[in-house]
Order: C-alpha cells, then sequence, then structure tokens
C-alpha cells in the first residue's frame, strides 16, 4: 500500500510538471537524514534516512505553496539484542503541505500533514506490520544554489509521550524551474 501510495504521489507531482512550467513553478527531488529527538524513538531508532519529492506553486513574488512527500526508513538500533532472525523498523511517510517564503537565496516552509507510521516486524519466517496515521507538523529553514536545495527542518508527528521529534536535513535537485 505504501508503495502505491507513493508512485501515485511520484506521478501526480510528475504530471504537475508540465503545469509547473506554465505557472512558473517546480518539482524537485531529495535526499533526507534525520535524527530523533525524543527518548521514546532516540533509544531505538536513533536515526534514519530517506528520500522526497516536492513541488512548489510560485504565489506572489515571494511566496510558493509546497506539496512535499518523503519516506524515512529508521532502523533499529545496533545495539539492541535481538534473537536471530529477528529485525524491528520504523517506517515513516509525511504528506505535508506548506507555503514557502523566499528571501534569495534562502528560504523558510511551515508545514501541516499527516504522516503514517509503519512498525515493521520480522521473526523468521513471519514479518507483519502495524500502521497508524498521525498528525504532523515541520518547518524547513533552507538555501537555494542554483539548481540545489540544502535544507535543516524539525518535523513532529504523532501524540506524547509517543511522538517522533526529528531534526533532519535534506539536499534536493530542482527538476522544474521558472519564477524563482
Amino acid at each position: 500500500m505504501i508503495k502505491s501510495l507513493f508512485f501515485c504521489f511520484l506521478f501526480f507531482l510528475l504530471g504537475w510538471q508540465s503545469l509547473a512550467q506554465a505557472q512558473q513553478s517546480q518539482v524537485n527531488i531529495g535526499f533526507d537524514a534525520g535524527i530523533s529527538l525524543n527518548e521514546f524513538y532516540q533509544q531505538q531508532f536513533p536515526a534514519g534516512f530517506g528520500a522526497s519529492i516536492k513541488g512548489l506553486l510560485t504565489a506572489g513574488s515571494t511566496g510558493q505553496w509546497s506539496i512535499t512527500g518523503n519516506y524515512l526508513y529508521f532502523p533499529i538500533d545496533s545495539s539492541i539484542p535481538l534473537a536471530n532472525g529477528e529485525n524491528l523498523s520504523l517506517h515513516v511517510v509525511p504528506v505535508l503541505a506548506g507555503y514557502r517564503l523566499n528571501f534569495k537565496p534562502f528560504f523558510l516552509e511551515p508545514q501541516l500533514g499527516g504522516a503514517l507510521f509503519v512498525n515493521r516486524f520480522k521473526n523468521s519466517p513471519d514479518t507483519y506490520s502495524e500502521r497508524q496515521v498521525e498528525f504532523a507538523f515541520a518547518v524547513e529553514m533552507g538555501y537555494r544554489l542554483q539548481q540545489v536545495e540544502f535544507s535543516l527542518r524539525y518535523q513532529h508527528a504523532g501524540p506524547s509521550p509517543f511522538h517522533l521529534g526529528l531534526l533532519g536535513i535534506r539536499a534536493a535537485y530542482v527538476l522544474a524551474l521558472g519564477g524563482y
């Protein structure tokens, strides 16, 4: 299900690329990495990595509407002892909408949306997953250099005390460009 949602979202944004040319917009694809900030996740899943895709639609001279889809994979901390053949991982799929304020070459982007949490348990030969959708928000600050963006993001998803507070970095390449 996660793969089909991701591919639907990807095709939507790639199809939007043709509209983006006329609307002075952009689509970018990036690599994400992050560290958990709260104690609950930090002990089990201290760091993760993944990919993201972002669409931006120009809204005025200094702003852009955004929609961002990420996939983040958090493997279990290697210091946690597990039985032979067992594995545990956390997969987070946030989809966030926001508004980017451009201060060329810097930007600030608050975002709201939801995140799908998937806890995957593998106990040879069986594998099963637990899924839940949670409210999420993020604030991203970044720097744009030609066709490349670098950003730092704080992301929060889920209710306390089991929320995921995440400090992430992102490097992205801009595929479609106009009117930045």
